[in-house]
């Protein structure tokens, strides 16, 4: 029987209410259209603070910090979202849209002045799409020099009339990673920026940088605690906070007030927590997988379910890793064997005859050719080994006795998911 919702109507597959790139947190709401976005403590008590600001007319100066996937964007987009609620704008400026052009330059040492003139473009570009400049304001840039930027942006931003502004620089680290340029020249334009926009009370700039940067950032951050930026370090989700992440979500779909965490069971949620490590874009990506693949005849997805969608999705990962644990640790070639066909399995305390099974079937080529009894001698040579190696115990639990059945912890499974990032 398919997912279904309160009213036990069927829901299509096109209603996963999770993002396959695993971007933004956005959610869809009853009618299918409006997005929401799925707030967890941290999200409402910084919108909080930003109510406030915009509420007393205090300046809003923010720096995000978090590393990729962490859920930066998804809290520009919260702020936007409350400037634009007080009839305000939002004007984003993505450092990854521009550091492409601007390194194709042939001039390294004029990179930084590139830099600040593509971000005027981008703001004035921005505004003439929402209607609140014309292509005649464009006599703005005729007007300044390079000394005068500052004056240059708080000209153009006047041209608005708008009382409430949102600048939202993002990605920040582009600057320092593809450009390479100095951290204390963008610091200062910040700082200098900040306190130009200060004059108007309902402008605000906010800025999102990845975590590897903050510390060479807060060396050198003076003029930005002196403009009394405000830094927001974001973290993990707990678990309590995937499980509401994901109940949200379920919930947006199903209706469902009680159940909210239908079609996943328990212990899915565990094993979605500990893969992802909290980072909110791996847990969209994750329970967009695990949403969509389910079988069709699946009312719910079982943990069973969960590591067999995961185990066909990243087998290509686990070979690789499993290869550099056997590197490491010595292994034989039979137990590097024994574990990715635990993991083909779904590893989910599986016995060596049952593995011995689903020799026939699974793509591993040591098991080509070689008769049941062969494989289960190996098998059985294999698991022995791996029961004596203490330092596998976070990967792989080992139950009972004599038959001995095996799984591969959720541990093992995060580590897999990882692993794609660097092969």
């Amino acid at each position: 029987m398919p997912y279904q919702d309160v009213k036990k109507n069927r829901i299509e597959p096109a209603r996963n209410p999770y993002n396959a790139s695993g971007s933004a947190m956005s959610i869809v709401v009853n009618d299918g259209k409006v997005p929401a976005i799925v707030r967890t403590q941290f999200i409402n008590e910084l919108l909080d603070e930003v109510k406030r600001s915009l509420r007393i007319g205090t300046p809003i100066k923010l720096f995000l910090v978090g590393e990729y996937g962490y859920g930066k964007t998804t809290l520009l987009n919260c702020i936007a979202e409350e400037f634009r609620n007080k009839q305000g704008i939002c004007i984003p400026v993505k450092f990854q849209e521009i550091v492409t052009p601007v390194a194709a330059s042939t001039n390294p040492d004029k990179h930084f002045e590139s830099v600040i003139g593509a971000i005027l473009t981008k703001m004035y570009n921005a505004l003439v799409k929402e209607g609140l400049l014309t292509k005649q304001d464009a006599v703005i840039f005729e007007e300044i020099e390079y000394i005068d930027i500052y004056d240059g942006i708080f000209k153009m931003l006047e041209r608005t009339h708008k009382h409430n502004i949102l600048i939202a620089f993002d990605e920040l680290e582009a600057l320092f990673g593809t450009l390479q340029l100095k951290i204390g020249y963008i610091l200062s334009f910040l700082h200098s920026l900040s306190e130009k926009l200060a004059a108007k009370p309902g402008w605000g700039l906010c800025v999102s940088v990845t975590e590897e940067y903050y510390s060479q950032i807060m060396s050198e951050a003076r003029q930005l605690q002196e403009a009394r930026f405000n830094f927001k370090i974001i973290n993990q989700l707990l678990f309590s906070e995937v499980k509401e992440y994901i109940e949200a979500k379920n919930s947006s779909v199903t209706l469902k007030t009680t159940d909210k965490i239908y079609p996943f069971e328990d212990e899915v949620i565990e094993f979605i927590a500990t893969v992802s490590g909290g980072i909110p874009r791996y847990v969209e990506t994750i329970c967009q997988l695990l949403w969509a693949e389910a079988e069709p005849s699946y009312e719910s997805v079982s943990i069973e379910t969960a590591r067999k969608i995961f185990s066909n999705s990243y087998r290509v990962y686990a070979s690789a890793y499993f290869s550099e644990l056997s590197s490491n640790f010595q292994l034989s070639d039979e137990s590097k064997a024994f574990l990715n066909l635990l993991f083909f399995s779904g590893g989910r305390r599986q016995s060596i005859q049952e593995l011995l099974v689903l020799k026939d079937s699974c793509p591993i080529s040591y098991f080509d050719r070689l008769s049941d009894e062969k494989a289960k001698y190996r098998l059985k040579t294999a698991s022995k080994e791996l029961r004596s190696k203490s330092e596998l115990e976070h990967i792989l639990e080992v139950f009972g006795k004599s038959p001995y059945r095996y799984t591969l912890t959720n541990s093992a499974f995060k580590d897999i998911f990882s692993f794609r990032e660097r092969i």
